[in-house]
């Protein structure tokens, strides 16, 4: 892990003051989040910690402290000139409210850290790592004064905070290939195989179908398919009996993923299936519902009818 300094002059920047003031104000109520554009663009990672300096006031100093939650990518400059800037997306831990925060000011930092320019330079310069961690260490002891953060620190949030980072999704693959290993899981790639044509719009050899079959059934809708195809929507899929969820490519929703392939791998959840028999017997709707705590019900004008999921 790599701590960068970021830098905010709010008499330039679009983020304004006002902006920074509401994040203060809400800093204990949620999880917030930023794209913040960086000069030095190519030594950020996801997962690296970041430090943003308020520069060019009376009261410079840290402004917030988080982590990188992506790689550096292009988009249109905050300046409106129709140029394009890099740009990463921040989780944010804490903001500093400098006016009221005294101890966070540079005044009481730069001479312990005068390899550190306090009021002014560039966004993405990353700091030697005995700087960053005596830092890190300096913010954890400053911060347990602060409401809410008694007994929270800044460092346990880097080392252990990880929902919003990007997964690895080589890494998941062989994970789950060793976890569906006794359903006999079949990989799909678009390799310009013919006998692989249903697979064509994976885009190259890093997106990726797993498909298992239920061993205890004939019907093919049985089947189920994690679809990973990232190249557009950062997303991958999961397929079963004519259902399908969208899981973004992060931590917490991969935590989420394999909860529900676990439910339907151990027959605690069902799909409820609705047919359009005008459509070739596509589904119409289909729900995924906890097994023995759903039942369906269908009402006409004249009549009701109820049925138990079991």
């Amino acid at each position: 892990m790599n701590t960068i300094i970021l830098r905010w002059n709010p008499k330039i920047s679009s983020f304004k003051l006002k902006e920074h003031k509401d994040f203060c104000e809400r800093i204990n109520t949620g999880t917030l989040f930023y794209a913040w554009s960086i000069q030095e663009w190519r030594k950020v990672h996801p997962g690296d910690a970041f430090i943003l300096l308020q520069v060019g006031t009376k009261n410079d100093g840290i402004a917030m402290i988080g982590k990188f939650i992506s790689k550096a990518y292009l988009a249109k400059s905050w300046r409106n000139d129709g140029t394009m800037d890099h740009y990463a997306d921040l989780q944010i831990f804490y903001a500093c409210d400098l006016t009221k925060m005294k101890y966070f000011r540079a005044e009481y930092l730069e001479n312990s850290f005068s390899e550190i320019n306090w009021h002014s330079g560039i966004s993405g310069e990353k700091i030697p790592s005995k700087v960053a961690d005596k830092l890190i260490s300096r913010i954890d002891f400053t911060i347990k004064i602060i409401p809410g953060f008694e007994i929270n620190n800044f460092s346990f949030f880097l080392k252990n905070d990880n929902r919003f980072l990007p997964i690895n999704v080589e890494e998941k693959k062989e994970e789950l290939l060793s976890l569906l290993a006794p359903y006999n899981p079949i990989v799909h790639v678009n390799d310009g195989n013919e006998d692989e044509g249903d697979w064509c719009f994976l885009f190259d050899e890093e997106e990726f179908a797993i498909e298992i079959k239920n061993p205890n059934a004939e019907a093919g809708e049985t089947r189920l398919f994690i679809v990973f195809e990232d190249s557009v929507n950062n997303e991958f899929t999961l397929y079963f009996a004519g259902w399908h969820k969208y899981y973004r490519m992060i931590n917490s929703d991969y935590d989420d993923f394999l909860k529900t392939l676990n439910d339907i791998l151990e027959n605690r959840v069902y799909v409820l299936t609705a047919y359009d028999k005008e459509n070739e017997g596509n589904p119409a709707v289909a729900e995924l519902l906890k097994k023995d705590k759903t039942s369906v019900e269908i009402s006409f004008w004249n009549s009701v009818k109820k049925y138990n999921n079991n």
